[in-house]
């Protein structure tokens, strides 16, 4: 099969990668021996001190190509991915069209212009293309377009005061990403940006950061930047505005951060499947360390306005407490659960919680796809998701992560529908793992594989096991 053969093509490309970056260690290694068994300290101090040399002045010769000048600084990353997944659209093995398997290549480049140490201009270009196996339908390349994924400019400490504006093409993350990261959706990974002017204030002595964030995102990719060999593509389904005041505080509470928050965001329909709502969250987001070994984290936030003509009445929340062993292998043990709210059909009021701007695989990518179904691409809601986790480093490069959740929904708001059951709120069993790999400080890797198992929330004829599977590679300059 094509996925295979690259696969062992891309690995074959990392061992020679990963020999020849262990043969300076293993040079080391040897002569650590022979030193050692002849009695020679002499020899055993000079090779200790040759190869971090040579690692400094490669990663010197890194920084200089990447900020030849003072006023400049430039870099660039390559993605390699390779997916497949089955039954996740359709969760029926038997129906045309289950099962996809495609390669996606992500090539960005950036540059900084920085006239000085308060003011600079900065830009991103990005090209990710595909190319198809299956579904036969879909098999061929397709080079896509290349897109501005950044345009901003960044004015900091401005009337020598701890206050700083970015206006333009940015990536935003807030908290942990929960309700804003994601600006284009509707794209995967290929970008996240946000077209938006952003304000921050620093207060040293609350040990508080303010943010005041308006958002004005255009669901047509040229709205505000042609493409370059423009595909005529949609990053969302909606024209969308906002306005975000966000508070973090790290003085309140020992050892932990504080955030409040305020966002209102503002749907006009662009595509059949759009929204036209106003919606208005007030949130919490608590995280910390209980000691040295615990740590926690918490936040919540209901919505209220108006969404496709009813009114929106919803809730959300995420908690997670996790337990660090502390011991050679890193062990990671953590206990979390996640609700956001479902829509009762029969009501007159939408109780299905909105992910605003956080439609990303925060914890997944397989439901992203078979949530197209109910609501759109990677919007998750009508949610009960108790879960645990582990995680630990086998040897210092790698880091293999565990979980298993077990999903309910809330409501059975798909009652009635082909493919649902008219009774039953057990979405299913969904488990993953990670294998990632830090191969040198600018090549890295990982293996992914996620699979659910659908539960009596789904009729017989959407009860297919799915599954989704990537290996990856970045290349960082």
């Amino acid at each position: 099969m094509k996925w295979q053969k690259g696969l062992c093509g891309i690995f074959l490309f990392v061992l020679l990668l990963a020999e020849e970056s262990a043969l300076p260690a293993l040079a080391q290694s040897a002569s650590v021996t022979t030193s050692a068994t002849s009695g020679t300290k002499a020899a055993t101090d000079n090779t200790k001190k040759e190869t971090p040399a040579k690692e400094d002045s490669l990663e010197a010769w890194f920084n200089a190509t990447k900020n030849p000048v003072d006023w400049f600084s430039w870099g660039m990353d390559m993605r390699v991915r390779e997916e497949y997944h089955n039954n996740a659209l359709t969760l029926n093995g038997s129906v045309p069209n289950h099962e996809y398997n495609y390669q996606r290549y992500r090539t960005r480049i950036w540059e900084s212009f920085k006239p000085n140490d308060h003011f600079s201009i900065n830009s991103r270009l990005t090209w990710e293309w595909r190319d198809f196996s299956k579904p036969i339908a879909l098999r061929d390349i397709n080079l896509d377009e290349v897109i501005v994924d950044a345009l901003n400019v960044k004015w900091k400490e401005i009337g020598g005061e701890p206050l700083a504006l970015t206006f333009g093409r940015q990536d935003i993350c807030l908290g942990n990403g929960w309700l804003v990261m994601e600006g284009t959706p509707l794209d995967g990974s290929r970008t996240f940006f946000f077209d938006a002017a952003r304000i921050n204030y620093e207060a040293k002595e609350l040990k508080t950061l303010f943010d005041l964030i308006y958002v004005d995102q255009a669901a047509d990719s040229d709205h505000w930047f042609e493409p370059f060999y423009e595909r005529e593509r949609y990053l969302i389904e909606n024209d969308e505005r906002g306005l975000i005041l966000y508070a973090s505080n790290k003085s309140i509470i020992p050892q932990s951060h504080w955030d409040e928050y305020f966002i209102y965001k503002h749907d006009r329909r662009v595509l059949a499947n759009g929204d036209n709502a106003d919606i208005f969250v007030p949130g919490t987001l608590i995280e910390g360390n209980l000691d040295e070994h615990w740590k926690y984290s918490a936040e919540m936030a209901p919505q209220v306005g108006q969404k496709n003509g009813r009114k929106l009445l919803a809730y959300g929340f995420t908690g997670c407490v996790s337990y660090f062993v502390n011991d050679p292998l890193n062990n990671n043990f953590r206990l979390g659960y996640e609700y956001l709210s479902g829509d009762d059909p029969s009501s007159g009021t939408n109780g299905a919680f909105d992910p605003l701007w956080g439609r990303w695989p925060l914890w997944t990518d397989l439901l992203g796809f078979t949530y197209a179904r109910e609501t759109k691409v990677q919007e998750l809601t009508n949610l009960h998701r108790p879960h645990v986790g582990w995680s630990f480093n086998p040897w210092k490069p790698i880091e293999i992560v565990v979980d298993y959740d077990l999903l309910f929904a809330d409501e059975n708001t798909r009652r009635g529908s082909a493919g649902f059951s008219d009774t039953g709120k057990e979405r299913g069993q969904f488990v993953s793992t990670y294998l990632k790999y830090k191969f040198t400080e600018h090549l890295s890797g990982w293996l992914q594989a996620e699979y659910f198992f659908p539960g009596d929330y789904y009729s017989p004829s959407m009860g297919d096991m799915a599954t989704f599977f990537r290996y990856q590679l970045v290349l960082k300059w």
